[in-house]
């Protein structure tokens, strides 16, 4: 009955539902078989008795006859990627139509490779939806499965696995993933929008370490891509990253050329997802240029582009107002605009970076250097050491010096400038 697959593959099949059901060795052989005979027939070291893998597969609730039938794998893989491609276009509403669809539709599958293909994709499907809370569990379950893996399915795990860990703002670790991630694209056939988006996402990480010169290099590498595969949002989306690598080496005239890209693809493309990140990034190079009421202007303007659902573009445009209201000495208008941050904020998981950051603003306009102090010294600058980020460890320790100089506490400051200038001089040789 169940020798249409071969038992190395029935191996796999009772192995993969094993670990998806978060039960062990001895719970699934107990009444059936020896643990260490279990584990052969996973591994395909043994030519199982058809009596007992027939109880191993109604113990995990395996349909037979879904072995029996066979399994078009090619129209199902064809199927997963058009779902993957829909996800990387950043179509929240068809992303989740068809994973509703290929879950129920996947759900009494056994074939190894089409299932650790849809755990990888869920996995970057949530990552989409910011379901933050099912990540890790579906990681371990993946991590659990990588003897299963083929070299496509290794490739997804490190990919994804580096996404997570940028989106919740551990960028070193990400970026130990991605480089994983560029050392299996020369071994393995990838397309072109795959290349580009692993290049884009790096560029991403490697700009928010702040190492101009990598994000540079690897934004450059998917815009080549993107262009050839006249895709014109995706392009948008890197002439926006170059223009602020552009803007922090001071290269202003360029950095602006990015933008107009931008604005003008997003324009085309009546996109006001692209809109809303170029006007952004408008604001803050006239920003760089003490242009404030300018910036500001651009920031509100972004603001109107980004949709609810963009909670961190939202947070992010309007901490560059308050940065821009500082300068500006305007208080009134500056404390309206971080409690607004600080409520949007209370409703998230995560967002610890501007948590900070409104935090942190809202003592230095109200001028309570106690309450700053402490703040910077028992958390915020922790939190950075901690994540290795060492761009906010000088910029937190750099303000906490200031304050303590205001105090007469001048050998305190000392130490919190010689650690900013630590920060700083590592920045400059990663």
């Amino acid at each position: 009955m169940i020798q249409i697959l071969k038992g190395s593959e029935v191996g796999k099949t009772i192995k993969l539902h094993r670990l998806n059901q978060n039960r062990t060795l001895e719970e699934t052989a107990q009444g059936i078989c020896s643990i260490s005979y279990l584990s052969k027939i996973e591994n395909g070291l043994t030519k199982s008795s058809e009596e007992i893998v027939q109880l191993l597969l109604h113990r995990l609730d395996i349909p037979v006859e879904v072995l029996e039938e066979g399994v078009d794998e090619e129209l199902l893989e064809q199927e997963l990627h058009e779902w993957y491609t829909v996800i990387m276009q950043r179509e929240t509403d068809q992303a989740t139509e068809l994973y509703v669809k290929l879950k129920q539709k996947l759900s009494t599958l056994s074939t190894p490779s089409i299932l650790a293909l849809f755990k990888l994709y869920e996995v970057r499907y949530h990552l989409l939806m910011r379901h933050f809370g099912e990540v890790p569990v579906l990681l371990d379950k993946l991590d659990r499965m990588q003897d299963l893996f083929e070299e496509k399915h290794q490739y997804y795990y490190i990919k994804f696995s580096g996404l997570y860990h940028n989106m919740q703002e551990r960028y070193r670790e990400a970026q130990q993933y991605y480089k994983k991630a560029l050392a299996l694209v020369h071994q393995n056939t990838l397309s072109d929008s795959e290349r580009a988006d692993l290049y884009f996402i790096t560029a991403i990480n490697e700009s928010s370490l702040q190492n101009v010169t990598l994000s540079l290099h690897y934004a450059r590498l998917a815009l080549n891509l993107y262009t050839v595969q006249f895709d014109f949002k995706r392009s948008g989306d890197c002439q926006i990253l170059l223009g602020i690598c552009y803007k922090r080496i001071h290269q202003f005239e360029q950095a602006e050329q990015c933008f107009q890209l931008a604005v003008k693809a997003a324009g085309n493309l009546q996109s006001s997802y692209l809109k809303g990140i170029a006007y952004h990034n408008l604001g803050a190079l006239h920003a760089a240029l003490k242009h404030h009421e300018k910036a500001i202007d651009h920031f509100e303007k972004s603001l109107v582009f980004k949709d609810d659902h963009n909670v961190k573009g939202k947070l992010t445009s309007i901490a560059s107002i308050v940065e821009s209201l500082f300068e500006l000495s305007e208080r009134g208008r500056a404390l309206e605009w971080i409690d607004r941050g600080l409520i949007m904020i209370e409703k998230q998981n995560d967002f610890q970076i501007l948590r900070y950051y409104f935090q942190v603003y809202k003592y230095r306009f109200l001028e309570d250097l106690i309450s700053l102090e402490h703040y910077l010294k028992e958390i915020v600058i922790p939190y950075f050491v901690d994540n290795e980020n060492q761009f906010y460890i000088g910029l937190y320790c750099e303000l906490l010096a200031e304050c303590l100089q205001k105090h007469k506490r001048y050998k305190d400051a000392c130490y919190y400038l010689s650690l900013a200038n630590e920060s700083y001089k590592k920045l400059s040789i990663t």
